[in-house]
Protein backbone atom coordinates (compact mmCIF):
# COMPACT_ATOMS: atom_id res chain seq x y z
CA UNK A 1 0.00 0.00 0.00
CA UNK A 2 2.68 2.49 0.15
CA UNK A 3 3.44 2.33 -3.63
CA UNK A 4 -0.32 3.98 -4.04
CA UNK A 5 0.74 7.30 -2.06
CA UNK A 6 4.56 7.44 -3.96
CA UNK A 7 2.47 6.96 -7.04
CA UNK A 8 0.21 9.68 -6.26
CA UNK A 9 2.81 12.05 -5.57
CA UNK A 10 4.96 11.41 -8.21
CA UNK A 11 1.63 11.49 -10.31
CA UNK A 12 0.70 15.24 -8.95
CA UNK A 13 4.03 16.27 -9.69
CA UNK A 14 4.12 15.20 -13.05
CA UNK A 15 0.59 17.15 -13.66
CA UNK A 16 2.11 20.24 -12.14
CA UNK A 17 4.91 20.06 -14.41
CA UNK A 18 3.01 19.68 -17.53
CA UNK A 19 0.62 22.28 -16.27
CA UNK A 20 3.65 25.14 -15.91
CA UNK A 21 4.59 23.96 -19.36
CA UNK A 22 1.07 24.92 -20.48
CA UNK A 23 0.98 28.68 -19.38
CA UNK A 24 1.24 31.72 -21.87
CA UNK A 25 4.07 33.92 -22.29
CA UNK A 26 5.74 36.49 -24.08
CA UNK A 27 8.25 33.35 -25.56
CA UNK A 28 10.16 33.88 -28.89
CA UNK A 29 6.55 31.92 -30.32
CA UNK A 30 3.88 34.54 -28.67
CA UNK A 31 3.21 37.91 -30.25
CA UNK A 32 4.02 41.27 -28.81
CA UNK A 33 2.10 43.76 -27.19
CA UNK A 34 -0.41 45.36 -28.75
CA UNK A 35 0.01 49.68 -29.01
CA UNK A 36 3.52 50.14 -29.16
CA UNK A 37 5.50 52.67 -30.31
CA UNK A 38 8.93 52.73 -32.75
CA UNK A 39 12.27 52.85 -31.31
CA UNK A 40 13.46 55.81 -32.11
CA UNK A 41 16.90 56.14 -32.84
CA UNK A 42 19.61 58.15 -31.44
CA UNK A 43 21.26 59.71 -34.41
CA UNK A 44 21.22 59.46 -38.51
CA UNK A 45 22.86 56.37 -39.94
CA UNK A 46 25.35 56.93 -42.78
CA UNK A 47 24.30 53.47 -44.32
CA UNK A 48 22.52 50.50 -44.11
CA UNK A 49 24.93 48.56 -41.96
CA UNK A 50 24.35 51.30 -39.21
CA UNK A 51 21.04 51.24 -39.84
CA UNK A 52 20.77 47.23 -39.47
CA UNK A 53 22.69 47.13 -36.41
CA UNK A 54 20.08 49.76 -34.95
CA UNK A 55 17.22 47.30 -35.93
CA UNK A 56 19.15 44.12 -34.63
CA UNK A 57 18.06 45.53 -31.15
CA UNK A 58 14.27 45.12 -31.90
CA UNK A 59 14.40 42.71 -34.37
CA UNK A 60 15.99 39.17 -35.08
CA UNK A 61 17.75 38.48 -37.71
CA UNK A 62 16.85 41.01 -39.76
CA UNK A 63 18.79 42.33 -43.07
CA UNK A 64 19.09 45.19 -44.24
CA UNK A 65 20.61 46.56 -47.49
CA UNK A 66 19.33 49.22 -50.49
CA UNK A 67 18.11 47.52 -54.26
CA UNK A 68 21.69 49.48 -55.44
CA UNK A 69 23.76 47.70 -53.00
CA UNK A 70 23.01 44.03 -53.72
CA UNK A 71 22.10 43.77 -57.06
CA UNK A 72 24.84 44.10 -59.84
CA UNK A 73 22.21 44.59 -62.55
CA UNK A 74 20.44 47.83 -60.95
CA UNK A 75 19.71 50.55 -63.58
CA UNK A 76 19.57 53.77 -61.27
CA UNK A 77 17.63 55.77 -64.07
CA UNK A 78 15.19 53.46 -64.73
CA UNK A 79 14.13 51.14 -61.24
CA UNK A 80 13.55 52.64 -58.03
CA UNK A 81 16.32 52.57 -55.00
CA UNK A 82 14.43 50.23 -52.65
CA UNK A 83 15.54 49.96 -49.34
CA UNK A 84 14.93 46.17 -48.13
CA UNK A 85 14.49 45.27 -44.60
CA UNK A 86 14.06 41.66 -44.25
CA UNK A 87 13.65 39.05 -41.56
CA UNK A 88 11.89 35.62 -40.44
CA UNK A 89 8.49 36.58 -39.20
CA UNK A 90 6.08 34.32 -36.99
CA UNK A 91 3.44 35.85 -38.22
CA UNK A 92 2.56 37.28 -34.89
CA UNK A 93 0.47 40.45 -36.42
CA UNK A 94 1.58 42.76 -32.85
CA UNK A 95 5.52 41.77 -33.57
CA UNK A 96 5.40 42.05 -37.02
CA UNK A 97 3.46 45.67 -36.56
CA UNK A 98 6.24 46.88 -34.50
CA UNK A 99 8.75 45.66 -36.47
CA UNK A 100 7.77 47.23 -39.20
CA UNK A 101 7.03 50.61 -37.16
CA UNK A 102 10.99 50.22 -36.14
CA UNK A 103 11.84 49.95 -39.85
CA UNK A 104 9.88 53.24 -40.81
CA UNK A 105 11.51 55.25 -37.61
CA UNK A 106 14.79 54.09 -38.61
CA UNK A 107 14.37 54.42 -42.23
CA UNK A 108 13.59 58.38 -41.46
CA UNK A 109 16.74 58.34 -40.03
CA UNK A 110 18.74 57.61 -42.90
CA UNK A 111 21.48 59.83 -44.61
CA UNK A 112 21.43 57.99 -47.44
CA UNK A 113 18.79 57.79 -49.98
CA UNK A 114 16.16 55.42 -51.17
CA UNK A 115 13.14 56.01 -53.24
CA UNK A 116 11.53 53.20 -51.24
CA UNK A 117 11.27 51.39 -48.01
CA UNK A 118 10.16 47.72 -48.43
CA UNK A 119 9.80 45.77 -44.73
CA UNK A 120 9.11 41.87 -45.45
CA UNK A 121 8.81 39.29 -43.09
CA UNK A 122 8.80 35.35 -43.80
CA UNK A 123 7.14 33.18 -42.26
CA UNK A 124 6.55 28.82 -42.66
CA UNK A 125 2.99 29.93 -44.41
CA UNK A 126 4.10 32.65 -46.52
CA UNK A 127 5.62 36.08 -47.40
CA UNK A 128 4.26 39.27 -46.31
CA UNK A 129 5.52 43.06 -47.23
CA UNK A 130 4.39 46.67 -46.75
CA UNK A 131 5.89 49.33 -48.88
CA UNK A 132 6.23 53.28 -48.00
CA UNK A 133 7.94 55.57 -50.37
CA UNK A 134 10.48 57.96 -49.12
CA UNK A 135 7.72 60.85 -48.52
CA UNK A 136 5.55 58.29 -46.68
CA UNK A 137 7.69 57.84 -44.31
CA UNK A 138 8.66 61.35 -44.25
CA UNK A 139 5.09 62.21 -43.33
CA UNK A 140 4.67 59.52 -40.20
CA UNK A 141 7.78 60.73 -38.68
CA UNK A 142 7.18 64.70 -39.41
CA UNK A 143 7.97 67.16 -36.59
CA UNK A 144 9.58 64.69 -34.36
CA UNK A 145 6.27 62.25 -34.52
CA UNK A 146 6.93 58.52 -33.76
CA UNK A 147 5.72 55.89 -35.36
CA UNK A 148 2.51 53.85 -33.56
CA UNK A 149 2.96 49.71 -34.23
CA UNK A 150 -1.06 49.87 -34.68
CA UNK A 151 -1.27 52.10 -37.16
CA UNK A 152 1.58 51.65 -39.38
CA UNK A 153 0.52 49.12 -41.99
CA UNK A 154 -2.45 51.11 -42.53
CA UNK A 155 0.06 53.98 -44.00
CA UNK A 156 1.58 51.59 -46.54
CA UNK A 157 1.73 52.89 -50.06
CA UNK A 158 1.17 49.12 -51.22
CA UNK A 159 0.49 45.71 -49.37
CA UNK A 160 1.37 42.27 -49.99
CA UNK A 161 0.11 40.22 -47.11
CA UNK A 162 -1.60 37.06 -47.31
CA UNK A 163 -0.20 35.94 -43.54
CA UNK A 164 -1.65 38.22 -41.56
CA UNK A 165 -5.18 38.62 -43.66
Amino acid sequence: MKSVPRAFSALSVAVALVLAGCSSDNSAGGDAEAGQSAEVPSGAFKDTGELGEFLLGSIDEVEVHRESESNPDFDKDNEADRLHVEFPSVGKPNSDQKATADAVQGAASADFDYDVLMVTGTTDTGTWSYMYSADTVDKLTKDGAVVEADSVWDSADQVYDSVHQ
